[in-house]
């Protein structure tokens, strides 16, 4: 996958959900990956300001070892 954008970082874990920071427009239901092109998951929700939202990824596995890590669309 050459052409991946960097779409933030995750930041927490909620409810097995990630919470990734971003300053990027993504659509729900997008799939998310890892910096390896491997599937993470898929934005289900986003909250927060405007201009440094949060986005929710529902993941495909165990969501702890994403904590830190950025993550591409």
């Amino acid at each position: 996958m050459g052409n991946m954008r960097k779409i933030g970082r995750v930041v927490s874990i909620s409810e097995k959900k990630l919470v990734l920071k971003t300053d990027k427009l993504v659509k729900m239901g997008s799939e998310v990956f890892d910096d390896g092109g491997r599937h993470v998951g898929t934005v289900i929700d986003y909250f927060g300001p405007t201009m440094g939202p949060y986005l929710l990824i529902s993941p495909k596995r165990d969501p702890n070892p994403f904590v830190g890590k950025d993550l591409y669309q």
